[in-house]
């Protein structure tokens, strides 16, 4: 069971990444002095990340994945912003100040590739015989903000041909699809059932080092999971999978209907099944689901019901 940009910034690119969650973070606050009063001026920072995909590997830890620098001289700061991602990530940064103006060196709303340093920020003091304090907060999600669904794309199942799955929950499922799971689909099968890739794509994310699943919510950032970017900026996510069973790495590019995982019963999940659905980012911190149309060998489907069992084609 169970998350615009028109502008472009040229940045360097940073040649490392990590991967571990599939969920939304916060994942840094940057702070001039431990109390602070929140004053003045406040800004909201939006970035994309178009994929740079090379590497496979574990993160070190999920916090430094998406991150704030700073870079001090007398009177003012430098705000770097680092996505050591391999995969597109929308971002929000907002930035409090006191006795302090702030210069932003990427508009508000930007692409950026990932696995990249760049400049955001500058906050410089006003009166240099006062006191000045800031803050700046960082928030991101998932995926890209300037996604275009592909309404003419057809998925298969994520299972074999000829394989036939149970939908166990479908589009706005009463118990946990609906916000940004609204268009996810539930598959009841049983724990090491081999998962195929819906749609064509590059693997940007996966874990499979979680052995702890349950029904309930403490166990959602325990899932083991497989994402693949889709050439309109969607990614594909393919949940509680069982431990150590994605068959891909991170970079690799995968066809639809190829093996990319085993099923099991992984993170926030009552039962072994596999929960299915397309995705991209609202802002830093929501990502939304999108409606997404399936061939099966009884024909056409615009939405999965759930009591119903489909065949792979």
């Amino acid at each position: 069971m169970k998350k615009k940009g028109n502008r472009s910034v040229s940045v360097p690119m940073v040649p490392r990444g990590e991967h571990k969650q599939m969920a939304d973070r916060c994942v840094g606050t940057e702070d001039s002095s431990p109390a602070i009063s929140w004053m003045r001026r406040v800004g909201v920072l939006v970035l994309l990340a178009p994929s740079a995909l090379v590497w496979a590997g574990e993160a070190a830890g999920d916090r430094d994945a998406v991150r704030l620098r700073k870079v001090e001289t007398p009177g003012q700061v430098r705000v770097l912003l680092e996505n050591l991602r391999a995969y597109d990530v929308a971002v929000t940064l907002t930035i409090r100040t006191e006795n302090a103006q702030v210069t932003r060196l990427i508009p508000e709303t930007a692409t950026c590739a990932a696995q990249v340093q760049s400049e955001a920020a500058r906050i410089s003091v006003v009166d240099p015989s006062r006191p000045w304090r800031w803050r700046c907060s960082l928030r991101w999600a998932k995926g890209r903000l300037d996604a275009h669904p592909d309404d003419e794309t057809r998925y298969r199942l994520p299972f074999r041909k000829g394989a036939s799955c149970h939908v166990s929950q479908g589009y706005n499922g009463r118990w946990t699809h609906h916000g940004p799971d609204q268009y996810a689909v539930d598959f009841d099968v049983p724990e090491g059932t081999t998962v195929c890739a819906a749609r064509e794509g590059v693997v940007v994310d996966l874990k499979a080092s979680s052995k702890i699943g349950g029904p309930n919510k403490k166990h959602r950032g325990e899932c083991n999971y497989v994402s693949i970017a889709h050439a309109d900026g969607t990614i594909g996510e393919y949940q509680h999978l069982q431990y150590e069973g994605v068959l891909v790495e991170i970079g690799d590019h995968v066809t639809a209907g190829q093996s990319i995982g085993l099923s099991g019963n992984t993170g926030y999940s009552t039962q072994p099944h596999l929960h299915f659905g397309v995705y991209s980012a609202v802002d830093g911190s929501h990502r939304q689901s999108h409606r997404v149309t399936f061939v099966a060998r009884e024909g056409t489907m615009t939405e999965p019901r759930a009591g119903k069992t489909y065949t792979a084609e």
